[in-house]
């Protein structure tokens, strides 16, 4: 295997989707594999791609010890290669909220926490081809639209993943021929969570026919994200609101422009929304409460999101 073969693969990436709007870069590092080795691919391209580095690491208190383990790891690997490091603690088990799940809660975290980075710059995950696989395969299991098989975005917003072209492989080759350690989330190790089931059970027998099969996934979605895009960008453009005009669209189309329509208000856009609304529009008259104070309403042959207050006990 080539020497190269990660750091050709970020390149390539960088290059692809055009990552850097700035010259900060903020990685994202737990301690595992993939986010040391990401780390380390970056400290090595920096100078090429006018960059400058630096770290932060969330400490979500779930693994007790064994998260101020890794902590400690992150400070350590930092110091040794003059790397700033910015350290958040969260106890996510304590703030998550109603009916969240833990990974949910972690991940709302994290990503919270990283927003807080984007102002001056990018921030860097590390997630892989193989990551993106696996989502796409949890997305397929949870019977989700076109945007869950469009799997990973390599950029959203200021989040961007040099990894994205690199399998997990690639990582691990990268990680033993520069002798470099990471620490091991022993949770990765249980298929208690439905991921872990997915990347220690069924990607294996998944790979046994395709071994090529995280590169056909990032192809797939590549495409896919293309198709996707294309619906957004028609549907960002629609201000005719008219039930008339909304009646005469295809339902993908329909569908972009009312999930449009609810972000816009700050609404979260669930199939359950978009079906009701849906049912008024064709029905040309109705009111539908989408949360507190919130409806969605036909109002002069137009569809409309607005506020009512109501009293509720």
């Amino acid at each position: 295997m080539n020497n190269n073969t990660l750091i050709d693969k970020i390149k390539k990436a960088f290059e692809q989707y055009n990552m850097m709007s700035s010259h900060k870069l903020t990685i994202a590092l737990s301690g595992g594999a993939d986010s040391v080795a990401l780390l380390f691919a970056m400290s090595e391209l920096r100078q090429g791609l006018g960059l400058s580095v630096c770290a932060c690491h969330v400490n979500h208190k779930l693994r007790g010890a064994e998260s101020d383990n890794d902590e400690a790891f992150v400070r350590d690997l930092c110091k040794s290669l003059g790397v700033t490091l910015n350290v958040c603690s969260i106890d996510v088990k304590s703030n998550r909220k109603k009916h969240q799940s833990i990974e949910e809660a972690a991940r709302e975290a994290r990503y919270e926490f990283f927003e807080e980075f984007c102002h001056d710059g990018e921030i860097a995950t590390a997630h892989t081809a193989t990551d993106n696989a696996e989502t796409v395969i949890l997305n397929l299991l949870r019977g989700t639209g076109l945007k869950g098989l469009c799997g990973i975005p390599p950029v959203r917003g200021k989040i961007i993943r040099p990894l994205i072209l690199c399998e997990r492989q690639d990582v691990e080759e990268f990680c033993k021929i520069r002798s470099l350690s990471y620490v091991t989330d022993s949770t990765n190790l249980s298929e208690e969570f439905t991921r872990n089931k997915i990347r220690l059970s069924l990607m294996p027998i998944i790979k046994q026919i395709n071994p090529s099969f995280d590169n056909s996934v990032s192809k797939m979605c590549e495409i896919l994200r293309d198709d996707s895009d294309f619906l957004d960008e028609k549907a960002s453009d629609c201000g005719d609101y008219r039930v008339k005009y909304l009646k005469s669209l295809e339902k993908p189309l329909l569908t972009r422009i009312i999930i449009a329509l609810l972000s816009n208000n700050n609404i979260s856009p669930s199939n359950i929304r978009i079906s009701q609304i849906i049912e008024i529009i064709k029905l040309g008259r109705g009111k539908i409460n989408l949360e507190k104070h919130k409806f969605a309403v036909i109002e002069d042959e137009n569809l409309k999101i607005v506020t009512i207050m109501q009293n509720y006990r």
